[in-house]
């Protein structure tokens, strides 16, 4: 048996070259194209879980972390990577986010960006698949781009040089239409599905909901996805086999990982 992150680092891959090229000091952002058709870990209704950098950052099999709320205020989210909320006594710059274990510990912002959500999604190039009537609770939405560089204390076996960290604060469903059910970016590497059941999902995440029937209809799956205990797994997915689950998240839930049928090891 072997721990998720033990497992992911067979699929290992060199950090993007916009990513090892990027620099703080330049007044251009980064390309959104070069940036959502790299590697991207997609976590819906995360809300402050760091649990998929936590994952995939250790094994450097992914670099580009997309992340989706709508219920995630734009000053919540920059009080949650810059006042070291978890541990009040620590001084030293680490930026930690919610998780029991301070999973960005040992890594500073190197900068931020901020986009529209017309520029992520270009509505103009897309046909939703479902009505879409959830957003922002607050009404002010914001897409916001981290970059992330390792402090030099630690060594490439703690984690990626780099990583990048989009948040988008509005309905994930409608994000994973938008970008790969519209075939418009390179199909996400992962996904968390995580139904916790509080009432702020609308739709489930799991089996039968929207998100699986965009996949269905356009046949864009991720390779990987991780189920909470409370979402059933899609219908053509298998449990990785020989694989511990990890319990993260609000709830401490225990999740698995799985992968779609037919896969194999390398993309």
């Amino acid at each position: 048996m072997k721990e998720m992150t033990e497992f992911l680092s067979q699929y290992r891959k060199p950090m993007p070259e916009w990513l090892r090229k990027f620099d703080p000091d330049a007044n251009e952002k980064p390309n959104l194209e070069e940036v959502l058709n790299s590697r991207v870990v997609f976590y819906p209704a995360c809300y402050d879980d760091g649990f998929m950098v936590t994952v995939f950052n250790p094994s450097h099999s992914a670099y580009v972390y997309l992340y989706a709320d709508y219920a995630m205020p734009k000053e919540k989210w920059i009080e949650i990577l810059h006042t070291r909320k978890l541990n009040k006594k620590k001084s030293d710059g680490h930026i930690i986010c919610q998780t029991s274990d301070g999973n960005f510990r040992g890594y500073y912002e190197l900068n931020h960006y901020d986009y529209s959500f017309d520029e992520i999604v270009a509505p103009e190039e897309w046909t939703p698949h479902f009505e879409y009537t959830h957003g922002p609770w607050n009404g002010k939405r914001f897409c916001r781009l981290s970059i992330f560089e390792r402090q030099e204390t630690y060594n490439e076996s703690y984690g990626a040089e780099r990583f990048a960290l989009l948040y988008i604060n509005d309905d994930g469903i409608k994000l994973y239409d938008a970008l790969w059910g519209s075939k418009k970016y390179k199909a996400p590497f992962a996904c968390l599905m995580e139904d916790y059941g509080t009432g702020g999902t609308y739709n489930t995440l799991g089996k039968g909901g929207h998100m699986e029937a965009i996949a269905k209809e356009t046949g864009i799956y991720p390779k990987f996805m991780i189920f909470g205990n409370a979402a059933k797994p899609w219908y053509n997915t298998i449990k990785v086999p020989d694989v511990y689950g990890k319990s993260g998240g609000g709830w401490g839930y225990l999740r698995t990982l799985y992968m779609k049928e037919g896969e194999h090891k390398h993309d």
